[in-house]
């Protein structure tokens, strides 16, 4: 398959929605640049987790990607407001 896409001014394209379909795409792929070339690869929850294991105290054991995700940053963003206002 191959298709023509639109880069809008913010540099953001749309998947066609019977590509996301196919691969199970959700709300965060991979963007890989190799030899001047651009892919777009499904992250599986495996790839994200391993990428911030360690950095936040979340309960890995969730199943929902956005779950761990928003429970890490709202943990982040205590840590930054409790160093910027102190």
């Amino acid at each position: 398959m191959e298709y023509i896409l639109r880069v809008d001014e913010k540099g953001r394209i749309v998947i066609p929605k019977d590509v996301r379909e196919r691969l199970n795409i959700s709300n965060v792929v991979k963007l890989v640049v190799k030899d001047n070339e651009v892919f777009i690869r499904p992250l599986n929850k495996g790839d994200l987790i391993k990428k911030y294991e360690g950095m936040f105290k979340v309960d890995l054991e969730k199943a929902e990607v956005d779950e761990i995700l928003k429970e890490a940053l709202g943990e982040r963003g205590k840590k930054w407001l409790k160093d910027i206002l102190t």
